[in-house]
């Protein structure tokens, strides 16, 4: 179930995609571009990861402190189960994903219109790297548990895994999908966050950005190393210069 991340990472979702959300209000995925988007995948009736995957994501949320949701970013649930509907969308949102009535500006869940894309769901999670089957032993569909995150043009910027979930991560994941108009600001501690740290494909989560750090400390040894040889070098030469006066004013007593 995991994704291929390499082959993912910067496609682009079909902006004219046509969704429905639990107050039937209907939208093209091209709505919540402009911000960076959370896009979770899950089906409805799922009684497992599903809406455990939403609930632990709405509590994260609620500490992420550095970006608000909704006016910073959005959040997107939409449902893979081609028999997913409005109502079940809605039971799913009131009943188990725990989502607090404060997020619902910012987060919608959703289902893919009928007829709205010929490749149905199964593209539109394809868009994303997202790949899922039925199984009939566990009478569940199989899937991994994702979160993807998108830039405000709607590319794919980061995969987060639901075990490496937390606030600090988000707020990372955030950054590197609004790094344009990030670096492009005057927002330095964000700048200095997203240039300090790095993601680390092997282990699925953010470390420090060691290969800068180490850069910077050359860097810092360097000017140091140059600053300590001029002022030596200073101190050399006012020595020189004060042992000839010295020696000037001691040849003129002699005289």
């Amino acid at each position: 179930m995991q994704i291929d991340e390499p082959r993912f990472l910067g496609n682009r979702l079909q902006r004219e995609t046509w969704l429905t959300d639990t107050e039937g209000r209907h939208f093209r995925v091209a709505d919540m571009m402009g911000k960076p988007l959370i896009l979770l995948l899950s089906y409805y009736g799922c009684d497992g990861t599903c809406p455990t995957m939403n609930a632990e994501l709405a509590k994260v949320l609620e500490k992420v402190e550095r970006f608000k949701l909704g006016k910073d970013f959005r959040v997107l649930t939409v449902s893979f189960d081609k028999r997913d509907t409005v109502a079940t969308a809605q039971d799913f949102m009131v009943k188990s994903a725990g989502v607090p009535a404060a997020m619902k500006d910012g987060w919608r869940h959703a289902v893919l219109q009928s007829g709205s894309d010929a490749g149905g769901v199964e593209k539109f999670a394809g868009e994303v790297g997202f790949r899922f089957f039925w199984s009939d032993a566990a009478k569940a569909f199989l899937h991994p548990n994702v979160l993807v995150f998108l830039t405000p043009e709607g590319r794919v910027a980061r995969y987060i895994y639901g075990t490496r979930m937390d606030a600090r991560t988000i707020e990372l994941a955030i950054t590197d999908a609004d790094w344009e108009r990030i670096s492009n600001s005057t927002a330095v501690f964000d700048i200095f966050t997203g240039a300090c740290f790095s993601y680390n494909y092997a282990e699925g989560r953010y470390q420090w950005n060691y290969s800068l750090l180490a850069g910077i400390g050359s860097l810092l040894l360097g000017l140091v190393s140059i600053g300590s040889g001029a002022l030596i070098y200073r101190r050399r030469m006012s020595r020189r210069q004060g042992n000839g006066i010295e020696g000037k004013k001691g040849e003129a007593r002699n005289a």
